[in-house]
C-alpha cells in the first residue's frame, strides 16, 4: 500500500437513499493534515440498481 500527502486515512460507507433505479450512497473520507489535524469531506455516490456501476459522484455539503 502507498501513502501519499492527501490520501484518505479513514473511510466509511453508509446507505442514504434508493428510487428510481438508483441508489444513493454517502462516503465520508478523513485525511491527516499537518500535525494531529484531521479533515473530513463527504461524497455522495450514486448507483445504478440494475448495473450496479456508479453513476454519479458529488461532493455532499
Amino acid at each position: 500500500m502507498l501513502r501519499a500527502k492527501g490520501v484518505p486515512t479513514a473511510w466509511q460507507v453508509v446507505y442514504n437513499d434508493s428510487g428510481m433505479g438508483h441508489c444513493w450512497t454517502r462516503v465520508p473520507l478523513t485525511r491527516q493534515e499537518a500535525g494531529s489535524r484531521s479533515h473530513r469531506s463527504h461524497l455522495m455516490i450514486r448507483s445504478d440498481l440494475a448495473t450496479g456501476r456508479i453513476s454519479g459522484i458529488r461532493l455532499d455539503g
